[in-house]
């Protein structure tokens, strides 16, 4: 957010920028609207600022794809349940929905709170524990795909 330069000084212009998040079943256009209605009364111009995305499909559970990855799930964390959820994070996978329907956005690690404190930030890490959990969860997949 951008105002006045000085604490005691109203601007006569105001500039801010927000990170929207979608959710399945909302788009650009319902945001934009949401937008316009709260500020009403008020001047202020939209304007996309980035590349702006939909929000991402809901990918299916009742596929072979999600039955490996429940099954990879037991193998390493024998007590999990796999079960859906949404991202709130934005990630690249959107750029798969080209060629599939079936994306999962998902590690197979639980992280403690310094772990994940650290998530894109300085010294981001993983203990070497959660790192060779992630490495057997890819290489049940790899290895179980095609049975």
């Amino acid at each position: 957010m951008k105002g006045s330069d000085a604490p005691n000084v109203l601007s006569p212009e105001v500039e801010f920028v927000v990170n929207f998040r979608l959710l399945p079943g909302n788009t650009v256009k319902d945001v934009k609207i949401h937008i316009a209605n709260a500020t009403k009364g008020f001047d202020v111009e939209i304007e996309d600022i980035d590349s702006v995305k939909e929000a991402s499909a809901v990918s299916p559970t009742n596929t072979k794809a999600f039955k490996l990855i429940e099954a990879a799930i037991k193998e390493i964390h024998p007590t999990a349940i796999a079960t859906p959820y949404l991202t709130v994070g934005a990630t690249d996978a959107y750029k798969y929905q080209i060629v599939s329907k079936n994306i999962y956005r998902f590690m197979p690690i639980k992280i403690n709170d310094a772990e994940k404190q650290s998530i894109h930030s300085t010294n981001e890490y993983l203990s070497i524990e959660n790192y060779m959990k992630m490495i057997h969860y890819f290489e049940f997949i790899m290895s179980n795909y095609d049975k």
